[in-house]
Order: C-alpha cells, then sequence, then structure tokens
C-alpha cells in the first residue's frame, strides 16, 4: 500500500478488494469488502459511519488503519479464547465394585462431605463407602426394607440429607426411607414414608445455605408429577412425632395422605403436574430462583419448571418443548443457564425464563445424549453420550464424553476410547466433584475414575517453546515440536501424550517437521544444519546434511515426488530419493 515513491497511500473500496485478491490469492472479494468495511468502521466515531454504498465507495484505508483494525479483531479472537481451558486428566482408573447390579441412575454415587467419602448404591441397595484418598472400599451395607423381600428390592434413588446426615432413598415400592450414616448407627433405618400415589423415580434435596434447618426434598415420580417435601425444622426432626406410626422394627412410619393434609406442622407437601403421560426422569430444585426444574423424555413437555409465588404455596408450571424429549438437565447458579441432554443429538442451553427457544445450541454429537453436568466454578459443561459411527458400511456406537466451553460455544475436550463396554441401553450416570476435581461414571456396575493433574505438578505440553505442528489424520494424531529438540505426539480427541522422542537434533532447536504422503515418515529439520526421516516408533532411518557440516537456520521442508526441498537464509536443493 505503497506509491512508487515509496509514500504510504490510501486506497478505495474496489481498489483495495482488487489488490487484496491479487496478493492473498484466497479468499473471496465478498470477504475482502467485509475487511474493508470493518476497518472504516473502525477508523470512524459513531455519527459518522458510511450508511451507504455510494458513501463506501468514497471511503478509503491506508495500512495504519488496517493494521489496527486487524490487531484489534486477533485481540478480541484472543481475550474470547484466552480462558478457554481443558483439564488434563491422569489415566482413567476402573475402580474394584461388588455390585453385582446395575449402578442406578444419576446421583447414586454422592460425596460424603462430613467422613469424606464417596457412598454407591445399586439396584439391589447395596451401599458402599469409598476413602476420598485412594478410593478404596471402607465398608458396605446391604439396606434393609422389610416391605418388600430382598430379591424384589429395587432402589431408583439416593440423595444426602447432608444438614441431617441421612441419606434418602427411594424405592420402587412406592416408598421412600431415611437411613442415618453415622459409624455408630449402621445404616439404620430412622423413617419409612409410605403410601407415595406413583413409584418415586428421582430425588434432588436442597438446604438453605442461611438456615439449615430449612430444606426441600424433592421427588419426581413415574405418573409425571413433581412433590416437594419442605422442611422447616430439619435438624431438629423431619416429621412431626405425633404423627408417626411405630413399626415392628425401629424405623418410624410416615403416611403421605396425612402429609398431604398437612398434618406434620414440621412438614408439608407441594406437587404439581410437571409432565403427562411420562415419567419423570430428573429433578432439580434451584434455590436463587425458588423454581423445580424437572425433564422428561415427553416432545410437547420435555423440560417444566414450577415456581413458587411469593407468600403462596401454589406453583406457576412453564413447560419447553423439543423435538424428541431430554433425558437429563442441570443448571449453572452463576450464568443462570440449564443444560439439558436432548434424544435429539443436542446439548441445549437455555433461560429458565424464555420457554419459546434455547439460547444456545452445542452441536456435534451424532446419537442421544444421556447426561450434563456443569462445572459450577467455571463456564463449562459435560455431555455424555453413545454416538453413531459407520465404518466400512457397518454402524457402530462410540460412547463419547465431550467438555463444552459455555462463553464460546466450542467443544473443548472429547474423550473417547477409555470407556467399559456396555449393553446398549446401559445408563450412565456421571459425577463431577469440584472440590477435589474427580470425575465418577457408572456403567452399570462399573465405576470409572478421572482425576485431573494437581495445578502444583501441571506443566505445559513442552518445556520449551513450540516451534511446529502438525495433524497426522492417519494416525488421528497431533505432532508438536519444541526448542528443546523434543517431539511428542498426542491423541487429538483426548489430549493424551503417546509417544515422546527427546534430543531428535542434539541440544539444538527444531526448527519446522513435514510429513511425508503416506504420513508414516516424519521429517525434522534443526538449527544443526541437518534434516532428518523418522519413524513413529522414534527411530531415526535417515540424516540429510542441509548445512554441509555448519550450522544454518532451515524454515521449511518441502517434500517432492523424489526430492527434498530445504529452505532458510540459504536454499539448498538435496537431490536424495525419499525411499519407503
Amino acid at each position: 500500500m505503497q506509491d512508487s515513491s515509496g509514500a504510504s497511500r490510501c486506497l478505495s473500496r474496489t481498489k483495495f478488494i482488487d489488490l487484496a485478491c491479487a496478493a492473498v490469492g484466497r479468499g473471496s472479494r465478498v470477504e475482502f469488502g467485509l475487511m474493508f468495511d470493518g476497518t472504516v468502521v473502525a477508523q470512524n466515531p459513531p455519527g459518522h459511519l458510511p450508511c451507504s454504498n455510494h458513501k463506501k465507495e468514497e471511503g478509503s484505508v491506508n495500512w495504519r488503519e488496517l493494521c489496527s483494525f486487524l490487531l484489534l479483531e486477533l485481540s478480541d479472537k484472543t481475550k474470547k479464547h484466552r480462558f478457554i481451558s481443558a483439564p488434563r486428566w491422569k489415566p482413567p482408573r476402573t475402580l474394584t465394585c461388588p455390585h453385582r447390579d446395575a449402578v442406578q441412575r444419576s446421583l447414586q454415587v454422592l460425596y460424603i462431605q462430613n467422613s469424606a467419602q464417596y457412598l454407591s448404591v445399586s439396584k439391589g441397595g447395596l451401599v458402599v463407602l469409598r476413602d476420598r484418598g485412594d478410593m478404596s472400599i471402607v465398608r458396605t451395607h446391604r439396606l434393609q426394607n422389610k416391605t418388600v423381600s430382598p430379591k424384589v428390592l429395587w432402589v431408583t434413588d439416593v440423595v444426602y440429607l447432608q444438614n441431617t446426615q441421612k441419606i434418602a432413598v427411594s424405592f420402587t415400592c412406592r416408598e421412600v426411607c431415611f437411613y442415618d450414616i453415622l459409624p455408630k448407627q449402621d445404616f439404620n433405618c430412622k423413617y419409612k414414608l409410605k403410601g407415595l400415589r406413583f413409584v418415586p423415580w428421582c430425588l434432588d434435596y436442597w438446604v438453605d445455605p442461611t438456615n439449615p434447618d430449612q430444606a426441600i426434598l424433592t421427588i419426581g415420580d413415574i405418573g409425571g408429577q413433581v412433590s416437594a417435601l419442605n422442611f422447616t425444622s430439619a435438624q431438629i426432626s423431619l416429621f412431626e412425632r405425633h404423627y408417626v406410626r411405630t413399626a415392628s422394627g425401629s424405623e418410624d412410619i410416615v403416611l403421605w395422605d396425612e402429609l398431604v393434609k398437612g398434618k406434620h406442622y414440621c412438614c408439608y407437601v407441594t406437587t404439581h403436574q410437571a409432565h403427562t403421560p411420562d415419567w419423570v426422569r430428573k429433578v432439580r430444585y434451584l434455590g436463587s430462583v425458588q423454581a423445580f426444574l424437572s425433564c422428561s423424555l415427553t416432545p410437547q413437555c420435555s423440560m417444566a419448571i414450577g415456581w413458587r409465588e411469593n407468600g403462596s404455596r401454589t406453583l406457576r408450571v412453564t413447560s419447553f418443548a423439543t423435538k424428541s424429549g431430554v433425558w437429563d438437565v442441570d443448571y449453572h447458579f452463576g450464568l443462570g443457564l440449564i443444560a439439558s441432554a436432548g434424544v435429539d443429538h443436542q446439548v441445549l442451553l437455555w433461560n429458565p425464563c424464555v420457554t419459546s427457544k434455547p439460547v444456545f445450541a452445542l452441536f456435534g454429537h451424532s446419537g442421544p445424549v444421556i447426561t450434563v453436568t456443569f462445572i459450577q466454578t467455571k463456564p463449562q459443561v459435560f455431555s455424555y453420550s453413545k454416538d453413531k459411527l459407520t465404518k466400512s458400511a457397518i454402524l457402530s456406537q462410540v460412547q463419547v464424553l465431550s467438555l463444552w466451553d459455555v462463553s464460546s460455544l466450542q467443544c473443548v475436550q472429547r474423550m473417547t476410547g477409555i470407556f467399559p463396554k456396555t449393553r446398549e441401553d446401559t445408563h450412565v450416570n456421571l459425577l463431577f466433584q469440584e472440590e477435589h476435581q474427580r470425575l465418577l461414571l457408572t456403567f452399570d456396575s462399573q465405576l470409572l475414575l478421572l482425576e485431573t493433574v494437581k495445578g502444583e505438578g501441571r506443566t505445559s505440553s513442552h518445556k520449551y517453546p513450540v516451534t511446529c505442528v502438525l495433524y497426522n489424520s492417519l494416525l488421528k494424531q497431533v505432532v508438536s515440536s519444541d526448542s528443546g529438540s523434543t517431539v511428542i505426539s498426542w491423541v487429538s480427541d483426548t489430549g493424551q501424550m503417546v509417544k515422546r522422542f527427546d534430543h531428535c537434533h542434539g541440544n539444538t532447536a527444531i526448527s519446522t517437521m513435514d510429513l511425508d504422503a503416506t504420513q508414516t515418515r516424519l521429517f525434522t529439520a534443526g538449527a544443526d544444519g541437518q534434516v532428518k526421516v523418522w519413524d513413529f516408533n522414534g527411530h531415526c532411518l535417515l540424516r540429510m546434511n542441509a548445512g554441509m557440516g555448519g550450522a544454518a537456520s532451515i524454515s521449511q521442508v518441502l517434500l517432492l515426488r523424489s526430492r527434498v526441498l530445504v529452505m532458510g537464509w540459504k536454499r539448498y536443493e538435496l537431490g536424495i530419493s525419499v525411499a519407503h
């Protein structure tokens, strides 16, 4: 953008587009026109912007203005992506598990804060407590429910009542039992809630952070109802002693009808028909907005929110529709967004107050999304699905765990190939324990543990500045080099290191790399003036002395059909045949 005298000149829109197309050699005239318009807009204050095609044509830009605009655009992109970080995981661990039947549903693996232990419950009622440190089994216990025989006992969900040191367990016999989990109590059943209208399928428990006596146990059932037990003195007693009946065992019997009639002054019930006629798949009470969130597989009522009105026990219900229903939901308290796991392969982000359409959609799964979980300390969300993969005309399923950044709507991490083989109808549950950065996944009776690398031991990919990055589509790996003469291969889906080659060129920096046509040979060039050919087992197959015995700054290696072209501060052409 200089005239014949070397002075900077201004270009009109048409001239800029013509010169840009000729100089760059790629891109469309529309794209360069938008670049010109953006530069003009950036250099003019509001109220003085060109607003017609005629004025755009009269506008002009110079080199300084173009550089300022490009730097501003790159700075904005850098700010958007600067804080997008994905955790680095240790190798996955499959935990020894005494469960012989399925570990049921979401949140069946809980973290018990007071005892620093993990608790899991299976379909048959077997409770396993694990140490937080090494995840070893501390003790096991078989839950007792005298209403049914152990052979037909079926646990549907469990939640931890952290302000009372109890767990609430729901059963298919239309009961919810409350067990003490203190070591001396040995899982004694304290209360048994009987006579529910439908089978309780999912539970949620919320405690008021300012008043631990105020708590809400939410129950979603197979009749599409969402019921809430509102406790007003939970730390003293969950239910009124005058209206409980003592069974032959040690537990106290609480009748559902008496709760509904309001006979227990320390506990009252609110119920709303959230979904008809489908089962409620997940319930959450959102304390910050005083609302009950639930989901089902019914398209016309995939999600529902029951809003608590001030000073009233009646709820105002709003519904959300999707194409095929929702398996799971979660809520980010900082962002105020709901994430839904859709049967239609999408993760949708919703504003709770807008029912007409989602705020954002996260695309990338090719199978039904089974579960979603937010990281509350970051604008990120996990999603798990069984994606469909066609290979050699055969349709198969691949288990995929994705981590999405909500601010950029990008998938920042995708993990496959680390999960155990399961049945097609296996329900997977996910628990992310943020305090210790642990991710627990349940697959039927199996538990998989993923732990992040601790912050103090965390390092960057390379110890030295990265000099070159390539993608090997044959191996589906990323190959990177650094100025410390190290080459590393990474799995592109998971970021896991596969191979590491140290001192490829002694202690001199690797300046550039390239792959041959078969993508089985790696060419590296170093500041020592040498070009080397490697296989992906770390064996050096060939050395080429481009520097003629001395150091040379090589900037590029170009592979021709039978020769190698090496370029740098000086130009060397090596007539060496590359054989495989």
